[in-house]
């Protein structure tokens, strides 16, 4: 869980007893694959072990200065994380939401194709609550796409932590 902390940023909640492996601040290639693609980034932070900034010598001698290059403090997640991330299944139905959704509807159509055209209504009632003909059963199927939109949209905001 992401909560706010006391400065207005982010929180990591773990439960009791957790603390020691879920650390809020540790990179991970996500965090390093958007540090590389950030070319201000890079330069800001990638240092040489003497404490010199690597993009600060001549360009002809940087490839010949990489194993010099202060890989653990130049990468440390302090310095180049953005954002925490919140371990959940939220985070899962977040990222294979497409196949949730063609999930569902290939089963409700399937449904509503398995019962056919109900003819008559049953005893007692004014009619099915979904309609006596297949088009109208099939038009209702529409409705699991915002079913679908709200799921993804709680899904995203407990994985991004924008409240």
């Amino acid at each position: 869980k992401v909560d706010i902390n006391q400065k207005g940023g982010d929180a990591k909640v773990v439960h009791k007893g957790f603390e020691r492996y879920l650390l809020p601040d540790v990179a991970n290639y996500d965090d390093w694959n958007e540090f590389f693609c950030d070319p201000s980034q890079v330069t800001k932070f990638i240092l040489c072990k003497d404490g010199r900034d690597f993009f600060e010598l001549p360009h002809e001698q940087r490839f010949a200065e990489l194993p010099n290059v202060h890989w653990h403090a130049s990468l440390k997640g302090s310095q180049i994380k953005t954002h925490r991330e919140c371990h959940s299944l939220w985070g899962v139905y977040a990222s294979t939401h497409r196949v949730w959704l063609l999930h569902a509807l290939v089963f409700f159509v399937g449904a509503v194709i398995g019962t056919g055209v109900l003819h008559q209504k049953p005893a007692g009632m004014h009619g099915p609550i979904l309609g006596t003909s297949t088009a109208v059963r099939l038009s209702i199927i529409g409705l699991l796409v915002p079913v679908h939109a709200a799921l993804w949209a709680l899904a995203r905001l407990e994985t991004t932590s924008n409240h």
